[in-house]
């Protein structure tokens, strides 16, 4: 990414330059797509800012790039830069300053987020990326569903239900849109559950695995990814499929090594605080990166509706 802190020409009212810009954006993600390790980095922000792009707000710059996407309960941040100032700048574009943001980070980014936000909590993760038979494991063929079976958006009630006995984040309807969800029944209860969570061109990552209290120990995890693996990789054989798993669940961790997933990277989670402006002190002079960071960041915001 270029790191000069010359912004396209536009005005705060040409839409049309600020629109030439998010062009320009989606460009050069494009030209370093073909990078697998840099998309799977990046993956939060490539998302964000290409297929999901309609469901987040974005403010970027030669320089830096920050979107927003607005969970159910906080909302999530992605970026691609290298300066905490303008991080921290254009974040304020995004949520209200005091707001508490989450991201999912690399190493790299990690280390800028917390010179530019207060961090309140980090869970260390790791990236798992599915390697099949190029790590002599298993090939996603032979994997045995089980009884999974494809979920729609008429389950969507059954699925809410399982995410809150589950404990994990509730469910909507528009992860139908971003590829398969899978799930096993008992009876007319749904014991067991897996979703596509996003897909770019190339790659795809699952998540959401759930299963019931009532219903673990019994091979339903790896039966649902096994299901969401054969779903994808038929449709698209040269897929590259990851997942995201904490880093002190060693029985996660080791279930998804058998059937086939790598350590990718070490990612992080960060629950942060977005500061309050400060305003300059009585005869100080103004702080020069943030009138930068201002001036690069107000013509280019791109707010969408809901």
């Amino acid at each position: 990414m270029e790191t000069n802190g010359s912004p396209n020409a536009v005005s705060g009212a040409a839409m049309p330059g600020a629109a030439a810009a998010i062009t320009q954006l989606a460009c050069q993600i494009e030209a370093l797509r073909d990078n697998l390790d840099w998309t799977l980095a990046h993956f939060v922000f490539v998302a964000a800012a290409t297929a999901l792009s309609e469901e987040c707000d974005i403010v970027c710059s030669p320089a830096m790039s920050v979107v927003s996407y607005h969970g159910p309960r906080f909302p999530e941040l992605a970026f691609w830069g290298e300066s905490p100032e303008l991080l921290r700048t254009y974040t304020t574009f995004l949520v209200e300053p005091g707001s508490e943001v989450h991201l999912l980070v690399s190493t790299e980014q990690r280390a800028i987020a917390e010179q530019a936000f207060a961090v309140i909590e980090i869970r260390p993760s790791w990236q798992l990326v599915f390697a099949g038979e190029t790590s002599n494991a298993t090939s996603w063929q032979r994997l045995d569903p089980g009884e999974a079976i494809p979920l729609k958006p008429r389950h969507l009630a059954a699925m809410q239900a399982l995410a809150q006995k589950a404990e994990i984040s509730t469910v909507g309807e528009e992860l139908f849109e971003r590829g398969p969800a899978m799930g096993i029944w008992e009876g007319r209860t749904l014991v067991a559950m897996g979703v596509t969570r996003t897909r770019v061109p190339g790659v795809a990552e699952i998540g959401k695995i759930a299963v019931h209290p009532d219903y673990r120990q019994r091979g339903y995890t790896a039966n649902i990814v096994a299901a969401l693996l054969q779903s994808l990789l038929e449709e698209e054989p040269s897929l590259t499929v990851f997942t995201m798993v904490q880093q002190g669940n060693t029985e996660a961790l080791l279930r998804y090594e058998a059937l086939g997933f790598e350590r990718a990277r070490p990612m992080y989670l960060m629950r942060c605080l977005v500061a309050d402006e400060q305003a300059p002190a009585a005869g100080s002079a103004p702080d020069p990166a943030r009138q930068l960071a201002r001036r690069l960041a107000a013509p280019l915001q791109n707010h969408v509706k809901e």
